[in-house]
């Protein structure tokens, strides 16, 4: 699934993937994975699978860490990770746990209908922006364990993103609200897609949509433009085509370009470059889905991996092409392992000479 660059000087193909392939590993449950997010403080990678099951995997070579339950019938739309533990959020429900997988609690209420996504951001850093098809937002508080303000949404806000200055969020109808992060009134609201909203990202003073165009006869199609809005003089500019359709993107931001790594639905990526438009050179990579659906993506804090989930329950995990030593995290905080457990000689029962006093006491308080 390589793609290639012609070069007229030698009339040779040459290979321009940044990312190549370095893991992959079926998740539990051989359902979707429907959500996918690189742990913000240790070397793990969590996954949510449409059964409602949750699982962490240590390190660029995928190792199982932990793996439990977080709800029964609802599918996994979100999770966040925060110093105590993670957050993921279910249809209904907003579920608790440290990184082992004991519970820390379920929050549930009747203001969660249609939940879909999840924001923690600087100017509330004890509070969870919770979104979904539904017209109700709700500003969850992490320590209290309650609601703390509800917002009318105006439709739907099925993506929430942040940016300095704005959290940005996208309804399905194709608008996207940003809001201030104090007190998150609406400050600006940009136009995007004729069509439903698929998503978008914020980065430096660009902000990208990808979603659906209207045809004749009210039909929907994916739009193949991305369409590119400058949030100093919030207006668009240049919309970028691509090759593949895009259903999810994300920023890779660098020192030196500003990339945009875009998924299809059918497990095609390409990695377009902001500086680049004409397409000049190629960057695309097919998925191993077994012909399922790519369903969910994130990027590592590093910026060094990739990841993609899909239907069939496969995770694939893409590093820079040139790095031997990729991580998730440049920093990471140690990751707690369970002890290994102890083990003793072995003794007949019968042996008259067996040593019982190579088998320590427990200790026992006076």
């Amino acid at each position: 699934g390589q793609f290639a660059e012609f070069s007229p000087a030698g009339g040779e193909y040459q290979n321009t993937n940044e990312f190549s392939p370095l893991s992959h590993v079926l998740g539990d449950g051989g359902v979707g994975i429907s959500a996918l997010a690189f742990d913000a403080q240790e070397e793990l990678i969590w996954m949510g699978n449409q059964a409602g099951h949750v699982t962490s995997y240590y390190g660029t070579q995928l190792e199982k860490y932990t793996s439990f339950q977080v709800s029964r019938g609802e599918g996994v739309r979100s999770i966040l990770t925060t110093e105590r533990g993670i957050l993921a959020l279910t249809q209904t429900r907003l579920r608790c746990q440290i990184r082992r997988g004991i519970p820390v609690f379920t929050h549930h209420s009747a203001n969660m209908l249609e939940m879909q996504c999840m924001l923690r951001y600087p100017q509330r850093p004890t509070q969870v922006l919770m979104g979904g098809i539904q017209d109700k937002m709700i500003s969850f508080d992490l320590e209290k364990c309650k609601e703390s303000q509800l917002l009318d949404t105006g439709g739907s806000c099925a993506v929430l993103r942040y940016h300095g200055r704005f959290v940005g969020c996208g309804d399905t109808t194709g608008k996207i609200h940003l809001r201030d992060p104090h007190n998150l009134t609406i400050q600006h609201t940009l136009d995007t897609h004729s069509g439903t909203l698929s998503d978008f990202d914020i980065n430096g003073h660009h902000l990208v949509t990808c979603g659906f165009a209207r045809h004749h006869g009210n039909l929907q199609a994916v739009d193949r433009f991305l369409m590119v809005y400058d949030l100093r003089i919030m207006r668009s500019i240049n919309p970028i085509q691509c090759l593949v359709e895009p259903c999810q993107l994300r920023f890779l931001p660098s020192e030196h370009t500003s990339k945009i790594v875009v998924m299809s639905a059918a497990g095609q990526v390409q990695l377009v470059d902001m500086a680049d438009v004409d397409n000049a050179k190629l960057d695309l990579l097919q998925l191993e889905t077994g012909g399922g659906m790519a369903l969910s993506m994130d990027i590592s804090p590093s910026n060094h991996c990739m990841a993609f989930g899909d239907e069939h329950s496969g995770i694939s995990v893409y590093s820079q092409a040139g790095n031997t030593e990729p991580v998730f995290n440049l920093f990471p905080r140690e990751t707690e392992f369970a002890d290994h457990l102890l083990s003793y000689p072995h003794m007949s029962i019968d042996d008259p000479m067996a040593i019982y006093s190579s088998i320590p006491l427990p200790h026992l308080p006076p």
